[in-house]
């Protein structure tokens, strides 16, 4: 039963003064440092104010028995005090003018009702904001992340930021986002090529195609962003033209790429096709064209990726081999490759709805599960398909995913690893991990297409 004073205030609350920056705790013992700002009568939430500016509101039937009594006593000082002032909610900044597709990302209330949606909570924006915290004290002193594959781990750090609509404008996270894009900058003029890796180099494996069209994918969203407002960077979207560049000319002639090559680690020429790595390039193409680069070849190159994945359409619908003890499989890899088909062509095609009943039935029959099959990397395609497509598979996937995952931070904003069951699909690195799972709490505003 809820407590008198509680009920009385929903009903007659409007607004309040701003109360102490304090750790607030909900139910499950999760912290979010924040300042009491409001009540949302409707949501029946507690309007909150967190360190880096953005507002976000905490149910407060989720709220820890100390933090009711303090909103008890903080009302009652306010209305001692001669009543609450009106209050506005915060919105994106002035300057940033989004399009339809960043709009999802821009404000705490945004982001809550993409969530809410889908079956998630208020405790997802608690959640990423310490994930982003924890990425801000882990920055290293050039402005990259990781220790290995940095250019890559920096590039996943990045999208977290601007996945959560996060910008240089940005108080508190601003001065990282700014570092994380001069150290990518600084690796794509520290080779001929401009290839975004300090593993360019051919004959060296292929982790750097890897990391190029990760990283690329960062700077695509720095330079969409700035398109619309943000504070401009110097070097950032010649750093992607290039990026994008390199992509087209690398393409293989079956629509895909590859490496092992002798002067990069790219091999345009070897007729050859690694659907892991082209999943990670699609979404660098459909940014390309969302920031409206002006460069030779990009809708031919476009053209042949869809192709490509049309032409490696299993029988039962998926993308990829049809052997599940494969290293990479239709099953691990269909999220990846139905996104880059929806972001690419749109959701109507037939070959889109047979992928996505092989998803819908393979995530009906072995659903999400942290402790059996915690493959993160596959979880991130599955995420980013189902979000784009909408409806009751994508409800079902995204709230046992989220609810998963947000069990699993830790306080410093890290994640426990899960147990996977495709060694491939483990994140068994720290970083690529944190990224990983912060991309798909994000998921429901970050991939929303409005």
């Amino acid at each position: 039963m809820k407590p008198r004073w509680l009920l009385l205030s929903i009903l007659s609350l409007v607004s309040v003064e701003a109360g102490e920056m304090r750790f607030w705790t909900n139910t499950s013992g999760q912290l979010v440092e924040a300042e009491m700002t409001g009540v949302n009568t409707v949501r029946r939430a507690v309007q909150v104010r967190l360190k880096d500016g953005s507002t976000a509101e905490i149910p407060i039937e989720s709220l820890s028995p100390p933090d009711k009594d303090y909103s008890k006593q903080q009302w009652a000082l306010m209305q001692a005090a001669g009543g609450p002032a009106s209050a506005t909610a915060v919105a994106a900044p002035a300057a940033l003018k989004l399009p339809p597709r960043l709009q999802p990302r821009a404000t705490a209330d945004a982001r809550l009702a993409k969530v809410l949606e889908c079956g998630g909570t208020a405790e997802v924006e608690a959640a990423v904001i310490r994930s982003l915290d924890g990425f801000k004290a882990r920055q290293n002193a050039d402005g990259s992340w990781g220790r290995s594959n940095k250019a890559a781990m920096t590039g996943f750090a990045l999208q977290c930021f601007y996945g959560h609509g996060v910008t240089p404008d940005s108080a508190e996270h601003g001065d990282v986002i700014v570092k994380g894009l001069a150290y990518l900058t600084s690796v794509s003029k520290a080779n001929p090529h401009s290839m975004l890796s300090e593993n360019w180099i051919g004959g060296k494996g292929g982790a750097g195609t890897y990391e190029h069209a990760i990283a690329a994918k960062a700077l695509g969203e720095a330079c969409l962003f700035g398109r619309h407002g943000s504070k401009p960077l110097p070097g950032i979207r010649e750093a992607f033209e290039s990026a994008v560049k390199l992509i087209i000319a690398q393409q293989t002639s079956r629509g895909s790429w590859t490496y092992g090559g002798d002067v990069i680690a790219y091999r345009a020429d070897s007729n050859g096709a690694d659907l892991s790595l082209a999943n990670w390039h699609f979404l660098v193409l459909d940014l390309a064209r969302e920031c409206g680069v002006n460069i030779a070849g990009l809708d031919l190159c476009m053209q042949k990726a869809v192709r490509y994945i049309k032409d490696i359409q299993t029988k039962d619908g998926g993308f990829g081999g049809a052997n599940r003890d494969a290293h990479y499989n239709q099953w691990s890899l269909s999220g990846g490759a139905l996104a880059g088909l929806y972001l690419m062509e749109g959701t109507s095609a037939g070959e889109g709805r047979k992928a996505s009943k092989f998803l819908t039935d393979f995530l009906t029959a072995e659903p999400p599960d942290w402790n059996v099959n915690c493959n993160l990397y596959s979880w991130h395609g599955y995420a980013q398909a189902l979000c784009l497509e909408g409806g009751a598979a994508w409800k079902s996937f995204a709230s046992a995913v989220l609810r998963q995952t947000l069990a699993a931070q830790e306080p410093d904003g890290s994640f426990k690893r899960g147990r996977p069951n495709w060694p491939a699909s483990d994140a068994a690195d720290a970083t690529y991990r944190q990224a990983l799972c912060t991309l798909l709490l994000e998921t429901p505003y970050r991939c929303a297409l409005q």
